[in-house]
């Protein structure tokens, strides 16, 4: 009898706690006001608890979207102001990442950024600790940045959600973890001769084979080389910066690059026309 009072204990105190975590959760996300005013209305929304959890973890994209679609999720600012996103990676008490890239992330989030149509943003903390990696970006806006459209974003780049805090009015905090790093515009290299055209004249490349790489501009272009060679953390394995002039280049592809990027040294520009690549695979 004791053991089954002693499991229904546990039980509704587990039940108790993801109530608490739900409820803290939602409330950190919304105004106060909005809050007291949806009282009812909130609890109808996340009644079922257990849908908003992933195992024993809470499916934060889960709750913002609910939130979102239902109108409680308030973005908009009452005047433009600086607002702050931070990014974290093994902040937590649990060490997600062994190896984090500062690199990847600094990379991730600028780019998020600039496809998010946001121009003007600057870095106003950066910590590259042993394992612990953040870095915060401020800019001027007149909404907060959308965490639905953020989370989905680092999510198609390989990073998972650890968690999201509203840590102020204008501050948000992510706390996530690399699973498997990923740029969205990196075209795969096989095996032959393939020609590619970036307007920016900048070209990321992703390798799964050993090899020789031979890279030659279009129309004859001479140009500086900047070839940056990545692992599959993104971390920079090497880096050839060149200050002479070439037609072409020949790059030795090791089983630890797994991402490049090619650009001129000088000016980008030089590469907009387009570049062939010619892979021999070992």
């Amino acid at each position: 009898m004791k053991n089954i009072l002693w499991l229904y204990a546990i039980l509704y105190y587990s039940i108790c706690a993801y109530a608490t975590d739900l409820q803290d959760k939602v409330e950190s996300f919304i105004p106060k006001n909005t809050y007291q005013m949806n009282i009812n209305f909130i609890k109808k929304l996340f009644g079922n608890e257990k849908k908003f959890y992933k195992g024993n973890h809470l499916d934060i994209a889960k709750v913002l979207t609910t939130l979102k679609n239902n109108g409680l999720l308030q973005l908009k600012l009452s005047k433009p102001s600086n607002i702050s996103v931070t990014f974290r990676i093994n902040f937590l008490d649990i060490q997600t990442d062994s190896n984090p890239s500062f690199m990847f992330l600094n990379y991730t989030t600028n780019n998020i950024l600039t496809n998010m149509g946001y121009s003007y943003f600057y870095v106003t903390e950066a910590i590259k600790r042993q394992d612990k990696i953040l870095l915060t970006y401020t800019l001027n806006a007149e909404s907060h940045i959308d965490p639905v459209v953020m989370i989905d974003n680092l999510i198609k780049r390989g990073y998972r959600i650890v968690d999201i805090k509203r840590n102020t009015a204008i501050h948000w905090i992510y706390d996530i973890s690399l699973g498997n790093s990923y740029i969205p515009h990196a075209n795969v290299i096989v095996k032959g001769e393939n020609t590619f055209n970036q307007i920016n004249g900048k070209y990321w490349f992703v390798f799964n084979s050993i090899g020789i790489l031979r890279i030659i501009p279009q129309d004859n272009v001479e140009w500086y080389p900047k070839i940056l060679m990545f692992d599959s953390n993104m971390n920079l394995i090497n880096a050839i910066i060149s200050v002479d002039k070439q037609n072409s280049y020949n790059l030795k592809i090791t089983k630890e690059i797994q991402y490049i990027m090619i650009t001129d040294n000088y000016n980008a520009s030089v590469l907009r026309n387009g570049i062939t690549l010619d892979f021999t695979i070992d």
